[in-house]
């Protein structure tokens, strides 16, 4: 940003812990402590409902092309941006990062195999999920995980991409690598977020250079976190000895049918129904909703959704707002 800005925008970054935790980012930066963050929106659903819909949740939408289809060419960014704003916040770009990835001490084939199984996840949504298909949820942080599932606490542990799970030591204490990472949090979506003022004060120049930058940053750091976790994989299977295994899609199925309840549930205002209401839009157009029973799931939360379509829904260009009929 410093070099192509010629100097004019210097960005000075902080590692988690630096000068603030995590949990105190939201509040820092409509202080104007700090002028923005990057991180996972979802640890803030006290705040504002829509932090849930604005990153990846189990069964939602599950690959990153389809979220860059909602936020930028069907308004979830506007509508990201007129929620954030109301804290005095401006949200800039959705950063996107890649899928998690379980580790388990037994192999999981069907729904039925969560049943008393005990499991790490991180909370809200997706901890309710897997609660109503029987599972014991401990929440725990990342760096807890090799050592419950070492002493036995948890069966299973969910937590990043396969890289980073491998630096944790999840294939020295899980040997089934459970995916695909569409069950899980299948696009780990970040957020960048700015104090207001500080955005404000920016010349419209530096505001486009900021979000078209870190729209590519979004890319490579997907690009880079994609081929990392595939050497990760390689080596736990075919050095360590880990069993990679996916879940068939008629099994994660029944999960996405049990989701839909807390799609709804989860959506407590005007902003957060609108968010899951356009993202089921897309699942069905995609074809995410055609097992069996799904449809019928939604029709009784989302009444006429389905028969509604697309049409109207979907811009072709972001930049000029073109309406695809």
């Amino acid at each position: 940003m410093a070099e192509i800005s010629q100097g004019r925008l210097n960005i000075e970054t902080f590692p988690e812990g630096g000068i603030l935790g995590t949990f105190d980012l939201f509040d820092a930066a409509m202080a104007g402590t700090v002028d923005g963050w990057i991180c996972w929106p979802q640890y803030w659903p006290g705040k504002h409902a829509l932090s849930v819909y604005v990153s990846s949740f189990p069964y939602g939408l599950d690959m990153a092309w389809m979220w860059e289809v909602w936020f930028y060419n069907m308004g979830g960014i506007d509508l990201a941006r007129s929620d954030y704003a109301k804290f005095g916040l401006q949200y800039v770009a959705p950063i996107q990062t890649g899928p998690n990835y379980a580790h388990c001490t037994k192999p999981l084939t069907t729904m039925e195999d969560w049943n008393g199984l005990k499991c790490r996840y991180p909370g809200g949504m997706i901890a309710e999920i897997y609660k109503k298909a029987g599972a014991s949820v401990i929440i725990l942080p990342g760096g807890e995980i090799y050592t419950s599932m070492a002493t036995g606490v948890v069966d299973f542990g969910e937590y990043v991409g396969h890289a980073m799970n491998r630096e944790l030591g999840l294939h020295e204490v899980g040997k089934y690598i459970i995916g695909p990472g569409q069950m899980h949090q299948p696009v780990d979506l970040q957020a960048l977020i700015m104090n207001k003022k500080s955005w404000d004060k920016l010349p419209v120049d530096l505001q486009r250079m900021l979000e078209i930058g870190a729209e590519d940053f979004s890319w490579s750091l997907h690009r880079n976190i994609m081929s990392s976790d595939l050497v990760a994989l390689d080596w736990m299977v075919n050095e360590y000895g880990n069993v990679y295994m996916e879940l068939p899609a008629a099994e994660r199925a029944k999960f996405r049918k049990v989701a839909v309840e807390l799609w709804y549930k989860w959506a407590t205002d005007d902003a957060s129904m609108q968010a899951i209401r356009s993202q089921i839009s897309l699942m069905n157009a995609i074809g995410l909703l055609e097992f069996p029973g799904i449809k019928d799931e939604v029709e009784k939360y989302f009444p006429g959704l389905i028969a509604e379509g697309m049409a109207g829904k979907v811009v072709e260009d972001y930049w000029t707002g073109t309406v695809v009929e």
